[in-house]
């Protein structure tokens, strides 16, 4: 892994709270330096802390998934934390969805088939800032229950609400984004291909291409996420380091499965697109690796959203 030296953006430390900044990333033994980033020293981080009740669910911000829990044991969740900026895209109110579906039976071991009375999901919105100690303080934004929600049938329950989030940036990669959604039979056609070849040429790259090559997939996708997390330099190296690739030396095993079995999905008001396993409705893109000194493989996911820039031909990782 070190022999491409891929550090992502470094930034420089500013003495104000924005600075304009010249992150380089290193491709290859080469430094490409990157303009226009601007980095905000302790911005304000939301997330959301759930709890529930005989139940599953999913949360989407902005028509964008983030959150998914299966219930397995029936035990539910107890204020659980998710952090939420790195799908927060800029200043304003922030569409929150909630997809509740049937929790587990610990009778029959097996997820059931409907919404219990006592089903439920609890919500807290909350806003996380540095005081003048250094130290964060967290305040509440919003509070949701679907505790006195008319249900419309048993199988699922879904409902959506706002809140308002003060961020300092603001990134516009999905308002220049094409719409891929189309009602057009051959071209929703054309796209599964053109999407397939997209998973395909990724899944490649991780079997038998070079950290480089990856890197340049991912780069502007880590270069959105380091502004909405104010990630520090020594973070941002260690996203990089989080992903999964057969190079590295602590990986002793490393395969991804075909792309097959999938159906093609589509996300943020139609400008996101990716495949998901028909059984499970997990990334298509997905396998299995072993670290030195394990003996047991686990099972990975590899998330990928694919978006088209307005006024280009290809697909993009989003």
């Amino acid at each position: 892994m070190k022999k491409y030296i891929l550090v992502g953006l470094i930034l420089s430390l500013p003495a104000h709270a924005e600075k304009n900044t010249e992150p380089v990333i290193f491709h290859q033994n080469n430094p490409t330096t990157v303009q226009g980033i601007r980095y905000f020293e302790d911005g304000p981080r939301y997330g959301v802390y759930i709890s529930t009740n005989n139940c599953s669910f999913e949360v989407l911000i902005n028509d964008i998934p983030v959150i998914k829990h299966i219930d397995i044991s029936g035990s539910g969740l107890a204020g659980s934390y998710f952090p939420l900026n790195e799908w927060i895209t800029k200043k304003g109110n922030q569409k929150i969805t909630i997809k509740m579906t049937p929790g587990f039976n610990q009778d029959k071991n097996v997820l059931n088939t409907e919404l219990s009375p006592n089903s439920e999901i609890q919500v807290k919105i909350v806003k996380s800032l540095k005081n003048k100690t250094g130290n964060p303080e967290e305040d509440e934004v919003r509070k949701y229950s679907t505790s006195k929600k008319k249900r419309v049938n048993n199988n699922t329950f879904e409902d959506a609400f706002t809140f308002f989030a003060d961020i300092p940036y603001h990134i516009e990669t999905l308002e220049n984004a094409e719409v891929l959604l189309t009602d057009d039979k051959d071209k929703l056609q054309a796209l599964e291909q053109e999407v397939a070849a997209k998973y395909n040429k990724i899944r490649d790259i991780y079997m038998t291409g070079s950290w480089s090559t990856l890197a340049t997939i991912y780069y502007n996708r880590e270069k959105r996420v380091a502004k909405q997390l104010y990630l520090l330099p020594n973070e941002i190296k260690d996203r990089w380091n989080e992903y999964v690739f057969r190079t590295n030396t602590d990986i002793t095993f490393f395969d991804l499965k075909p792309i097959e079995d999938y159906k093609m999905t589509f996300y943020a008001e139609g400008k996101i697109v990716c495949l998901q396993k028909i059984n499970n409705e997990k990334s298509t893109l997905w396998g299995g690796f072993k670290r030195k000194g394990k003996d047991n493989i686990t099972t990975t996911y590899i998330t990928l959203y694919l978006y088209r820039p307005k006024g280009t031909k290809d697909l993009e990782v989003f």
